[in-house]
């Protein structure tokens, strides 16, 4: 019979054999188990180690491999961009230069094209000339030829065209042509007045030539006297020597064809002064008690009274509109005044509730006052 259990000495307690050699059992395993797997992990932690440390230095031999490679990336990169930059500087100064010879080559086709142009202008400048030159010729021969047989022509159109300026401007004065053939001017001018009187004679004679002769004015001093006119005109596209526009030679006046309607604006006018002058001196004493008479008849008295009524009713009316102003004036006045002072009272209200101060206004600002004050020991002022 097998013994299962023992008596522990120090405790007496009673234990199981097959508990204890199960425990050594275990214990002896978990020794052996613990050194395989303490043996095993320093093995693990070695190998760890050493693949760490390979892996490391690999590592750092790939960060220095990519370092270095960064580092050529870099130098290259920088000299990419100075090949670039050098590139686009040459780019430019090639267009830059290419713009400089075409604006040359521009500059010299214009300065070709100009000559060209000018060259072509002056031969046909030349050829205008040589035509103008050559129509001018034939133009004055054809004119000399014509004017032999057309100076006369020439002159009842000058004659014709007077008469037409002289019946349009001067309506009411009768106007007459001396037929061909017979002595005396071309146009005789009869000036009237506004009632029809007559108030004086002016001559006309037209002359288009070459040159002016002194025959002229004798022949139209006879033609005035035989006309018993008042004023001779000669119109003429050749003026005397000296004269621009208008000049009076021997009592007869000389005007271009251009100043006619202004010389006979002013000869008609010194006509009609004289005649009414001379109207004016006949029957003067006839005239001054005729005037007497009326300012003692009772139709001036009438005259007089109706207005004075006039001014009269005028003053009355003046009044009435004086008072109604007045009023309306006193009216307005009240009005300005309650405007002035809401807008003060408001100033104020809206001063007193605002913190910060309001813009001045000049209209509200008092005006310094100096004050006099008397020194009764000095009897004088401070």
């Amino acid at each position: 019979m097998s013994v299962s259990s023992i008596q522990c000495p120090k405790c007496h307690t009673q234990i199981s054999v097959d508990e204890v050699l199960r425990h050594q059992i275990e214990e002896s395993v978990k020794g052996d188990l613990r050194d395989e797997y303490n043996q095993k992990y320093i093995s693990l932690k070695l190998q760890l180690s050493e693949q760490s440390q390979k892996e490391k230095l690999e590592l750092q031999e790939q960060l220095s491999k990519n370092k270095k490679e960064i580092e050529t990336f870099r130098e290259n990169e920088l000299i990419l961009r100075k090949k670039a930059q050098e590139l686009e500087e040459k780019e430019k100064n090639l267009e830059l230069e290419m713009q400089r010879q075409i604006d040359e080559e521009r500059k010299k086709i214009q300065e070709k094209t100009e000559t060209e142009v000018t060259e072509k202008f002056h031969l046909k400048e030349k050829e205008k000339d040589q035509l103008i030159e050559s129509l001018k010729k034939s133009l004055d021969e054809a004119q000399r030829k014509a004017s032999v047989g057309s100076q006369q022509l020439q002159g009842e159109v000058m004659e014709l065209e007077l008469m037409e300026i002289l019946k349009r401007e001067f309506p009411i004065d009768e106007l007459s042509e001396v037929g061909k053939g017979v002595r005396g001017a071309d146009l005789v001018q009869l000036v009237k007045d506004q009632i029809g009187r007559d108030a004086g004679k002016i001559i006309w004679e037209s002359k288009r030539t070459k040159a002016f002769t002194e025959e002229w004015i004798v022949k139209l001093k006879e033609d005035m006297r035989e006309a018993k006119a008042d004023v001779s005109v000669i119109v003429s596209t050749i003026l005397p020597s000296g004269a621009k526009f208008f000049t009076q030679k021997d009592g007869v006046y000389i005007t271009s064809f251009d100043c006619v309607l202004q010389v006979a604006f002013i000869l008609r006018k010194s006509l009609l002064d004289i005649a009414q002058t001379k109207a004016l001196s006949v029957g003067k004493n006839e005239k001054i008690e005729s005037l007497y008479r009326y300012i003692t008849s009772s139709e001036f008295a009438q005259r007089i009274d109706s207005m004075l009524e006039t001014y009269s009713k005028m003053q009355q009316t003046l009044d009435k509109e004086k008072m109604v102003m007045q009023k309306i004036w006193a009216q307005r006045d009240k009005e300005i005044e309650r405007l002035k002072n809401n807008t003060l009272s408001m100033h104020g209200s809206l001063s007193g509730l605002i913190d910060e101060p309001m813009a001045d206004i000049k209209s509200l600002e008092f005006e310094e006052i100096e004050l006099v004050i008397e020194d009764p020991q000095t009897d004088g002022n401070l």
